[in-house]
C-alpha cells in the first residue's frame, strides 16, 4: 500500500499534542501579576461557540472573600474551551471549573472580561482546608525562586491566602 504525503500529515495532525510545559512560577509572583484574587464558589458555567469558531466557558464565581484587588460580590470570567451540543474543545492548560467548587483564583482583567493568570497555574481547588491546582498532565520545570517565596503547588489555604 503506498502512502501519499497528504494522508501522512493527515495521521501527524491527528496525533494528540504533548502536554503543557511550564516554567514554575511562585505564588507570590503570581500574586503579583494579577490584577485580583479572590476565593469564592463557583455558581456555573456556560460554554458557547465564538465568532471566530472557538469554544470558551464563562464561569461565575461567587466571591466569599477578595486577597488582592476589590472586585464585585461575583466575578465573570471566561476560561479557553468547553462543550456546545456536540461540539466539544479542550485546551491543554486550560482551567476547569465544576459547579459547586471551592476556589481560589488568580484573576487579570482584559477588555471586559476576566481571565484566570496563568492558566491551570491560577485556578486552586479548596477541598478540607487544602488548596491544589488542577495542572492536569501540565508539567512544571523547575528554576530558582526567590527567598521566602512559594512554588505554586498544593497547600494550607491559610499559606496560600499569605502570598
Amino acid at each position: 500500500m503506498r502512502r501519499t504525503p497528504a494522508l501522512a500529515l493527515a495521521l501527524l495532525a491527528a496525533a494528540p499534542a504533548a502536554a503543557a510545559t511550564f516554567v514554575a512560577p511562585s505564588v507570590e509572583e503570581m500574586a503579583r501579576s494579577s490584577d485580583v484574587v479572590v476565593r469564592g464558589r463557583v455558581l456555573g458555567t456556560a460554554s458557547r461557540e465564538t465568532r471566530d469558531g472557538r469554544i470558551v466557558t464563562e464561569v461565575e464565581v461567587a466571591v466569599a472573600d477578595a486577597w488582592k484587588g476589590a472586585p464585585d460580590g461575583t466575578v465573570r470570567l471566561v476560561v479557553p474551551g468547553g462543550r456546545v451540543g456536540r461540539l466539544a474543545m479542550k485546551v491543554d492548560a486550560a482551567p476547569v471549573f465544576a459547579d459547586g467548587e471551592e476556589v481560589v483564583v488568580f484573576l487579570s482583567r482584559a477588555g471586559a472580561a476576566w481571565h484566570v493568570n496563568g492558566h491551570a497555574l491560577g485556578k486552586y481547588r479548596v477541598e478540607r482546608g487544602e488548596a491544589r491546582p488542577g495542572l492536569g498532565d501540565a508539567r512544571l520545570l523547575p528554576r530558582a525562586i526567590a527567598a521566602g517565596e512559594r512554588r505554586v503547588g498544593a497547600m494550607a489555604v491559610e499559606e496560600l491566602e499569605h502570598a
